[in-house]
């Protein structure tokens, strides 16, 4: 059951945020964002990182929206999702989008996961195949013991800064996350950063469950037993999900197709936008 709320005062402190849709998953509540075409030739659904909410996606989604139905979901805890009050895991989180697609008959579904999220949709891929079309990711790692550990910068940007305002942290974290150089140039990026920082920010707390949430992650075993059609995209200059990360998952999931940014860091899908979401609707036309 779906419904066009907001959380409480949505409207009054953030005017310019549409309110999003909800469903109820179990005993609570997820918000996430639509745009739909007249005559949507798929879904797509978009999902997070680690301290991130669905605007994240607010470049991808009106462009994916002119083809498919696009969605992109606030993880629970996150955003205008309901909070939780104990510890979960990736694979709840992928039991959370599972039951997301089917409520909203957005089944089957290409997946696109950046970090987190790409953890999120590969326990979505291993525990519930029929629900996704492709697989799309991000900047991300099958976890466990092969995985490849961040750098300095990006160990750092894992311990934000909480007596900073929202806006300046994340500014401080995606600085880190990001290539210098796109740093340097794209005041204006942090500057939307900020702005969705700013919006429903998470707490300590929420922060820290969310993030106690990756350390249960790990596919290793289950990537050989993979039969979706899998795209994985990172950066070379990745801090914080390092380039061999990516590149373990390109060549342990069978048929993956594997696309190198240079010189990127851990976003992307804003530091390479325009060929991000290029890349991304060829690979889901393809199937």
């Amino acid at each position: 059951m779906t419904q066009d709320i907001s959380s409480p005062n949505t409207a009054q402190t953030h005017p310019h945020i549409p309110a999003p849709k909800r469903v109820s998953v179990g005993a609570h509540s997820l918000a996430y964002d639509e745009i739909t075409p007249e005559h949507p030739q798929g879904n797509v659904l978009f999902l997070t990182g680690l301290g991130s909410n669905r605007l994240g996606w607010r470049l991808q989604l009106p462009v994916f929206g002119q083809t498919y139905r696009a969605l992109s979901l606030d993880h629970r805890d996150t955003g205008d999702s309901d909070p939780v009050d104990a510890d979960y895991s990736t694979t709840d989180q992928a039991d959370d989008a599972a039951a997301l697609l089917r409520a909203v008959n957005a089944a089957p579904a290409h997946i696109v996961g950046i970090s987190m999220g790409g953890f999120v949709g590969l326990n979505l891929a291993v525990r519930h195949p029929e629900v996704v079309r492709s697989l799309t990711l991000v900047a991300t790692s099958a976890g466990g013991a092969g995985h490849v550990h961040p750098d300095p910068a990006g160990l750092e940007a894992l311990r934000p800064d909480f007596t900073l305002t929202p806006g300046e942290r994340a500014r401080s974290t995606y600085s880190l996350m990001m290539a210098p150089d796109f740093v340097a140039a794209r005041p204006d990026t942090l500057d939307a950063i900020a702005a969705a920082a700013s919006y429903r920010p998470l707490t300590p707390e929420r922060y820290a469950r969310q993030f106690r949430s990756t350390r249960t992650h790990d596919v290793t075993a289950q990537l050989a037993d993979l039969r979706v059609p899998t795209l994985v995209l990172h950066g070379n200059a990745d801090p914080l999900v390092r380039f061999e990360n990516g590149q373990h998952l390109a060549a342990q999931i069978p048929g993956a197709e594997f696309i190198t940014y240079a010189g990127a860091g851990h976003i992307p899908t804003l530091e390479r936008l325009t060929e991000f979401n290029r890349d991304v609707l060829a690979f889901i036309g393809k199937h």
